[in-house]
């Protein structure tokens, strides 16, 4: 598997599929790469798919010691990465929530070589909203020991699992259990899921509460695809609105009845938008 180590850190990717043109896809906080695969059977005709890792997010390492992970860095590690993944070709990149904030300060890193992004659901400043929100605090005030063994909890069972995202992530619990879909997926994702280290969770979700991305990407000129759940109870909708305020090419999707799981629970308005976007030629 290739990797790239920057700072300590060792990030890993995989490539799915050949083609010409690389579209990166950037997982969100707790997620790891494995959470991608319905999505690139679908947008693997588009491009050549490629996922990468957020630091520590298995299979992903860490440096010894590791406590803390600042904005800044986190960004630089990423552009580093997609620039060893790449190269100097174009590239268009795909992100989820955290990985949504990576994904865009990227773009605002490289302008001359992120084509397009895809930004779901994508974290633009914190604290986040919701059960994700009653954590930040839990690990600033000595809750540490709980929020492990929430987390511990589901990383040792599938339902459990299942049971957290329903209760703390989508718009409509009981349509999301009644989903094959999303439990196909889930059931792909969940082997990987229970090695990540909790304790890097937690590091990069304290970074989620203080972060604010706005100062750099303000006016980035790259097009960007803006999708987001009307009732996303972790990352409010106004954070995608602003990227329409903001930036010049931005089109902007908010979708009624959808919650923060944006690419399972409107998977098929989800897949046409994108497929419809990425098909369309790049401006300039």
């Amino acid at each position: 598997m290739p990797s790239f180590t920057h700072a300590g850190h060792t990030l890993t990717w995989e490539t799915h599929n050949s083609d010409d043109h690389p579209i990166i896809f950037i997982h969100g906080y707790s997620g790891n790469r494995a959470i991608w695969r319905r999505e690139l059977e679908r947008f693997a005709p588009l491009g050549r798919c490629i996922t990468l890792d957020l630091p520590g997010h298995y299979p992903a390492t860490v440096p010894a010691g590791y406590r803390t992970l600042h904005q800044d860095d986190l960004i630089e590690l990423e552009t580093r990465a997609v620039q060893a993944i790449v190269g100097n070709s174009p590239v268009t990149l795909v992100g989820h929530s955290t990985g949504g904030l990576v994904a865009l300060a990227v773009a605002a890193r490289l302008p001359q070589q992120v084509q397009r992004v895809v930004s779901l659901n994508s974290v633009v400043w914190g604290p986040l909203s919701g059960v994700l929100r009653q954590f930040q605090r839990w690990l600033r005030t000595g809750g540490y020991a709980r929020y492990w063994l929430l987390y511990r909890m589901t990383q040792l069972s599938f339902r459990l699992m299942m049971q957290g995202i329903a209760d703390s992530y989508v718009a409509d619990a009981k349509a999301l259990r009644h989903n094959r879909m999303v439990w196909e997926a889930c059931r792909l994702w969940h082997p990987s899921y229970r090695h990540s280290r909790i304790h890097n969770f937690a590091v990069l979700l304290r970074m989620l509460e203080s972060c604010d991305i706005r100062p750099l990407i303000a006016g980035m000129a790259v097009p960007v695809l803006a999708i987001t759940g009307a009732a996303d109870p972790v990352v409010p909708a106004e954070q995608t609105r602003w990227l329409a305020r903001h930036l010049p090419h931005v089109q902007l999707h908010v979708l009624e009845n959808v919650g923060h799981m944006t690419q399972w629970e409107a998977a098929p308005q989800f897949e046409q938008l994108v497929s419809n976007w990425l098909a369309e030629p790049v401006l300039g």
